[in-house]
């Protein structure tokens, strides 16, 4: 039995949520529009960080989009967290699947 590749999805709902507050909601059209989305946020917030966590995010940047653009095209979310201290910043990026539009009624 062969694997089917899941549709394209129609969007990917995209959030940031720093110390489990949502601080950035996007609703993007295209895998390439909800990671700029995604790089351009977690800039933001990484620039105020310490070292470690802004190195994490640059290296992100420079190294982690192949995987990110694997997991959204294999209908997976992709999530990415740098910590501070006691603080998490969490960007998610979930692929909202593809949903067939709704069957006509023919019994008219």
């Amino acid at each position: 039995m062969s694997q089917r590749t899941p549709p394209e999805p129609r969007w990917f709902h995209c959030e940031c949520h720093v110390d489990e507050r949502r601080s950035g909601i996007f609703d993007a059209h295209s895998t390439g529009e909800a990671l700029r989305w995604l790089k351009a946020t977690l800039m933001m917030v990484a620039i105020s960080m310490d070292e470690e966590p802004y190195r994490q995010a640059r290296d992100w940047i420079e190294h982690g989009q192949d995987e990110a653009t694997r997991d959204l095209s294999q209908g997976q979310p992709h999530t990415l967290t740098l910590k501070q201290g006691t603080m998490h910043a969490t960007w998610t990026v979930t692929p909202v699947p593809y949903l067939p539009p709704p069957q006509a009624d023919t019994s008219m």
